[in-house]
């Protein structure tokens, strides 16, 4: 009996010690993932290889395999690699189809909005939004969904400061930033805002409310430090500079933009690198400094030059992926069409052989009748 017990305390404890292995491992893999998506503006790479690490190793966990994709599809539009951006998003909303999962669904409808918009498609893009807002729609406690929902506003204001005007994106705009605000701030919240008041300061330049812009720049930059995000902090300096450049002020808008620099040296992202070439080009012509100017302006058309490229390989991949969908649709109606002819001919020709079959039947026994009649 004292063996029977002591073999069950044993096992007790190493079963007890197995679950917390497995609780410290899921909890180092939490926070490793939550360290990569705030690397997503800074250290896009970092961010790729935690998500891809994360992904081959939850082969049977569908949940965890859609964040990673998430995350592979953040990491790749912040390299401005909108088709991988693109793909992973499409492919996260694939693996949901088994889940059904309405709160994945609406991150996975945010991003693939997100990218569309990215890519020029705005009429897709708010599609995919009616779509997200049909499904918020579904929740009692709107309250849990609050952050997803200020993603949505937000691309909306991206969209809308494109297609209608600024006064209606900065609405919206506001509306995404009061759903950031309300919510527990950490980096991702903080960035968000940061982001949210860049885009904000764009619309008051547009509006000529320098005063507005110049406070909407300095928000996003204290945001993006208390974020430690490098790169949204070199977005809100070269918003700020491109305000002090319209005032004239030329050497403070160099000084801001020569901060933004500095700190877009290790992210890669090439659209901001091309804002901020154009901000010093600009600048250095104004104060008729000819050799920094050629020589920023020459960056500036490079990284522009890249950027297309990048845009046009992935609008060919949309296009193609788009043709082939087409395709396979005409195939299936062609194969239904022509399925339904087939079966209408057999059909047809069962019905006629079937007559047949009864007219010969019919007249074989009329005949055998026909013989038994006697005059």
């Amino acid at each position: 009996m004292n063996n029977f017990v002591r073999y069950i305390i044993i096992s007790f404890l190493l079963l007890n010690l197995f679950n917390l292995q497995i609780v410290k491992a899921q909890k180092d893999e939490d926070s490793i993932y939550n360290s990569a998506i705030i690397s997503v503006y800074d250290n896009p790479d970092y961010a790729i290889e935690v998500a891809q690490q994360i992904f081959n190793q939850n082969k049977s966990n569908p949940q965890k395999q859609i964040k990673a994709l998430l995350l592979l599809s953040n990491a790749y539009a912040s390299k401005r690699n909108y088709e991988k951006s693109l793909e992973y998003a499409l492919q996260t909303k694939e693996i949901n189809k088994s889940l059904k999962d309405n709160r994945l669904q609406l991150q996975i409808l945010n991003k693939i909005a997100a990218q569309y918009h990215q890519l020029g498609v705005n009429e897709k893009a708010l599609e995919v939004l009616d779509e997200a807002d049909q499904i918020v729609k579904s929740f009692e406690n709107q309250d849990s969904v609050r952050f997803t929902m200020g993603n949505n506003y937000a691309i909306r204001g991206f969209i809308y400061r494109d297609q209608l005007s600024c006064d209606i994106a900065i609405k919206y705009l506001n509306k995404a930033y009061a759903c950031y605000a309300e919510g527990t701030q950490n980096a991702r919240t903080l960035a968000n805002r940061s982001v949210t008041s860049y885009n904000k300061g764009n619309c008051y330049i547009v509006l000529n409310r320098m005063d507005s812009a110049k406070l909407s720049f300095l928000d996003s930059r204290d945001l993006a430090k208390q974020a430690k995000a490098n790169s949204l902090m070199a977005f809100s300096l070269k918003g700020l500079a491109e305000v002090y450049t319209l005032e004239s002020r030329y050497q403070e808008a160099l000084e801001e933009l020569k901060q933004a620099n500095k700190l877009a040296e290790d992210v890669g992202d090439l659209v901001l690198n091309r804002g901020i070439y154009k901000g010093m080009a600009d600048n250095y012509l104004a104060l008729k400094d000819w050799e920094n100017y050629h020589y920023y302006d020459h960056k500036f058309e490079e990284s522009g030059k890249e950027i297309k490229f990048n845009e046009k390989k992935t609008i060919n991949h949309l296009l193609q992926k788009y043709s082939e969908e087409i395709q396979k649709k005409k195939k299936d109606i062609q194969w239904k069409f022509g399925a339904g002819i087939l079966i209408g001919l057999i059909a047809f020709l069962l019905v006629l052989a079937n007559i047949i079959w009864s007219e010969f039947n019919f007249q074989k026994s009329f005949n055998k009748l026909k013989s038994q009649i006697r005059f």
